[in-house]
């Protein structure tokens, strides 16, 4: 069974992070959790040697031990005496250090609040413990990342992997209750895209949306094959806009990515996908390296 109960939060102490941190509370489970604040301190010394004589690590780490006491216990929810909270300061370029930390503390979860999605793509692909990556554009975090997760969409590809991203996402609806939408792309070209509007291959999409309505049954656990709440869904485009923008027609409190070394959704995610999703949707973006 999934569980949050140690989460590596990543921070530059900016709004965006804090609406990151939102969101996790959300998804821990805090009794007796623990939540890792890090800041990643670049090494400027190498280019910019004078400022070593200006920049203390220990007054860093001063500064962070403020920031919890003074704005970390603001976001958490009010009856969690028994998280513990603790800071680190690391040196170093932001990805690496990130990742690094994350394997090195074993953590449940790894909390990104990335307004491009750069450093976060590479911590994904640098790190096996899950992301969850918060778009700049959410609003209202206090109200919406602390509501309950309701609505989670999970997108596959039908690799030899998809199960356990399935599974995981089922975990999740398990614990929250939740309406799971799953959902598998038929990836188009806009050429094809407009070959579809005119009339053509329309009885081949008919077919894989047959198979693959088929597959997704497949994938479904026994104990929610009748369940009204596990909604599958199939269609046709590229694979970062019609996440998106299913994301956004479903209302999803929370989209759920696997990512591995074979597969569309692998391609994409690691290119353009997570960019695109940041972008254009509020709803965060869960990965799960398979």
């Amino acid at each position: 069974m999934v569980a949050f109960k140690k989460i590596l939060f990543p921070t530059d102490f900016s709004t965006n992070a804090d609406k990151a941190l939102a969101h996790a509370v959300r998804l821990a489970d805090f009794e007796g959790g623990e939540v890792i604040v890090q800041h990643v301190v670049a090494n400027y010394f190498e280019k910019h040697p004078h400022w070593a004589t200006l920049f203390d690590l220990h007054e860093m780490q001063k500064y962070m031990d403020g920031y919890v006491e003074a704005h970390m216990t603001k976001i958490l929810p009010k009856d969690t005496g028994s998280v513990r909270v603790r800071t680190e300061v690391s040196k170093g370029k932001a990805a690496e250090e990130i990742a690094a930390l994350a394997e090195r503390e074993r953590v449940d979860l790894v909390v990104m609040g990335s307004a491009k999605g750069v450093v976060t793509n590479k911590v994904i692909r640098m790190t096996n413990r899950p992301v969850l990556a918060v778009s700049a554009a959410q609003s209202n975090p206090e109200e919406v990342g602390l509501r309950k997760l309701d609505k989670i969409l999970v997108a596959t590809d039908f690799s030899e992997h998809s199960k356990r991203v399935v599974e995981y996402a089922f975990d999740l609806k398990r614990i929250f209750d939740a309406t799971i939408y799953m959902l598998y792309v038929i990836e188009t070209s806009h050429a094809i895209d407009w070959a579809i509007r005119q009339g053509h291959f329309v009885h081949a999409i008919d077919k894989m949306r047959e198979w693959a309505g088929h597959q997704l049954v497949n994938l479904t656990p026994d104990e929610f094959m009748r369940d009204p709440t596990v909604i599958r869904l199939v269609e046709a485009g590229t694979p970062g806009d019609t996440i998106a923008a299913v994301a956004y027609e479903v209302g999803a409190s929370l989209t759920i990515l696997g990512t591995h070394e074979y597969g569309t959704v692998h391609t994409h995610l690691i290119g353009t996908t997570t960019d695109k999703l940041l972008a254009k949707t509020s709803t965060p973006i869960l990965t799960v390296k398979l």
